[in-house]
């Protein structure tokens, strides 16, 4: 019941929005059922004036109950037709009328089937959509728990299952019972006992989905699962190609691929042995039933209860009915991995944020950022504990310390990637609970430790996210970054691709594209995380250069690992295990902190190649 109260509510939301095409559809699949259960009333005249039947008589009765032994007579009498002269010519007529209803069904078919592909491709793509902001607006700890290629997969093949034969199902389950309901009408009215028959097909059909209808939910959920790993197992090979190679490790990671792959293809197998195994089921159901349909009906036309064109009319109507029933179950089967997928999307949509948003909207940094007895662990025990300092506005603030003290989770903190677990950060006095995100973080410029680029232009990649970026300010933001000059060496200069994550440029050049992004919007704050940690002694002299140049009169956060670039930070924070061991100027640091001290004598004293922090 769960799963089918998030497949109505993710049916109301995307598809009740296209109710104008919902209604048509309904219409016309109505339209496609009518001229459906009209073939049997124009095979009913075909028959009764191939085999000899008047049209006078039962026709000219019209108290006679309407059933399959009278239709033919009723379509006569609807029509006023009291004699046929040239029967092989009525049969023509009434031929030809039948092929214009075939094809009339045909054509509205099409049409359903198209208008149907256009509300569930809408649909699913809103829902896709609308799942894709959801996650981007989820906090950095549920990326933390899941793997990027999962959340691909899931946005891919969970929303398009969740929206997959949404119009068979719909349409049978709204169509099949009106057939059934006129069919067998007409088939009780004809004959009860035969009518018994049907509904020991009924209950075979029933008995078929009871039976399938487990395995393939949680089936179709093992398929979900095992693919999203699969599609993370890819796309991890593929991101992380350098180290494997490097390693030599292609056939290591073949055999991963493979383990992932065999699960694929051990859960898709047996899903689709279980979704499709109804199929012959049903066909063994109907093929005994309409034996024995043929069996009693042949009884009662030996027995002359029943007349010959009843008897085939019955034959027809009958097998068009086991048809409806097995189609209704065959929906249902369908509707299980529907809801399995149904079920994977709303269990996203039901993440909520950590991180709240606040309703505060800030466009402005004109004080400080102050860090009041903040303390921070991610579940396994605390990272920061009590830590106390301010960043004021214009001040270069360097953050050092060991690998794995804090650095990076402090700067995730001030960015509000996470809420303190115990005291607050405020900007300008508002605590950052109480801001908008978005707004809040604009103020910022990043550059990471690793320049991460999209695989677009040199000009895209420096603009991202900005809106009305000139190309003055393009070139000015990679002018201050120092990039311009191999930029415009390029033969596309900004048009240039630089391939998925920057991998058609350097180190040194990835991270001065990344340093003119950061500037580029004029950001009243820089925070900069190790940005020449991973690059070697030249990229990081050259990156070096252009922080220099960016830093000047800027608000600064700077993670740094040598000491050489903080010495005349006006505020060096040195963290250790737990917290902030001290706060202060270089020269002041050297005679009150003995780690900072120690640092600067293992970098300084031995060289500045020694000691990273």
């Amino acid at each position: 019941m769960k799963d089918l109260r998030q497949f109505g509510a993710l049916v109301r939301t995307y598809v009740a929005p296209h109710w104008p095409a919902v209604l048509l559809l309904l219409l016309t699949s109505y339209l496609a059922t009518a001229l459906t259960a009209a073939g049997p009333v124009v095979m009913a005249p075909i028959l009764d004036l191939a085999l000899g039947a008047s049209p006078a008589g039962a026709a000219n009765d019209p108290g006679s109950a309407l059933s399959l032994k009278t239709l033919g007579a009723a379509f006569f009498r609807w029509f006023g037709i009291t004699a046929v002269e040239d029967r092989f010519g009525a049969i023509l007529w009434l031929a030809a009328l039948y092929f214009v209803l075939a094809f009339a069904k045909g054509v509205v078919d099409f049409g359903n089937y198209l208008l149907a592909l256009w509300i569930r491709v809408r649909a699913g793509a809103a829902m896709q959509l609308d799942l894709f902001r959801h996650l981007l607006g989820l906090s950095m700890s549920f990326f933390t728990r899941h793997r990027a290629g999962e959340l691909v997969a899931r946005l891919d093949a969970d929303t398009r299952g969740a929206t997959s034969g949404l119009e068979t199902i719909v349409i049978t389950v709204l169509t099949a019972p009106v057939l059934i309901a006129v069919y067998g009408y007409l088939m009780v009215r004809t004959s009860p006992r035969l009518v018994g028959e049907a509904l020991a097909a009924a209950a075979v059909h029933w008995a078929v989905t009871r039976v399938a209808k487990g395995p393939i939910r949680r089936l179709a959920h093992d398929q979900f699962s095992a693919f999203a790993d699969l599609v993370s197992r890819l796309q991890e090979a593929i991101i992380s190609i350098r180290i494997i190679k490097s390693l030599g490790a292609e056939s290591f990671e073949v055999r991963r691929v493979m383990d992932a792959v065999r699960r694929s293809v051990r859960v898709s197998m047996k899903f689709g042995v279980s979704k499709h195994v109804e199929e012959p089921a049903r066909a063994v159901a109907n093929g005994f039933v309409e034996a024995m349909l043929i069996v009693l009906a042949a009884w009662e036309l030996l027995a002359g209860r029943l007349g010959a064109p009843a008897f085939f009319l019955f034959l027809y109507v009958g097998r068009v009915v086991m048809t409806q029933v097995g189609a209704l179950g065959g929906a249902y089967t369908q509707m299980q991995a529907t809801l399995a997928a149904a079920g994977r999307v709303a269990a996203l949509f039901g993440e909520t944020p950590a991180v709240k948003d606040g309703p505060t909207v800030i466009r402005s940094f004109q004080d400080r950022i102050a860090l009041e007895r903040v303390g921070f662990g991610y579940g396994d025990g605390p990272v920061l504990e009590d830590v106390s300092f301010e960043v004021r506005r214009g001040e270069l603030v360097a953050l050092v310390g060991p690998s794995g003290v804090g650095k990076s989770t402090l700067i995730d903190l001030i960015l509000r990637f996470h809420d303190p677990t115990s005291g607050r950060i405020t900007c300008d006095g508002h605590d950052l609970r109480t801001l908008a995100q978005s707004s809040y973080r604009r103020l910022f410029g990043v550059v990471s430790q690793e320049a991460l680029l999209f695989n677009a232009s040199v000009r895209d990649n420096i603009t991202y996210g900005r809106e009305g970026v000139t190309e003055a300010d393009v070139v000015r933001a990679a002018t201050i970054a120092r990039a311009h000059d191999f930029v415009a060496a390029f033969p596309g200069g900004y048009d240039t691709l630089v391939g998925d994550r920057g991998i058609r440029l350097s180190g040194g050049e990835r991270q001065r594209i990344a340093i003119a992004r950061a500037v580029v919007g004029r950001p009243v704050i820089l925070v900069l995380d190790e940005a020449t940690s991973a690059l070697d002694s030249e990229s990081e002299r050259l990156v070096q250069g252009a922080i220099d140049s960016v830093i000047q009169g800027m608000t600064c956060i700077v993670i740094a690992h040598r000491l050489s670039t903080v010495l005349h930070a006006d505020k060096i924070v040195v963290l250790g295990r737990g917290g902030v061991e001290a706060v202060g100027r270089h020269q002041e640091l050297l005679v009150t902190s003995e780690t900072y001290s120690r640092y600067h004598r293992l970098q300084f004293g031995v060289g500045e190649s020694v000691g990273r922090l």
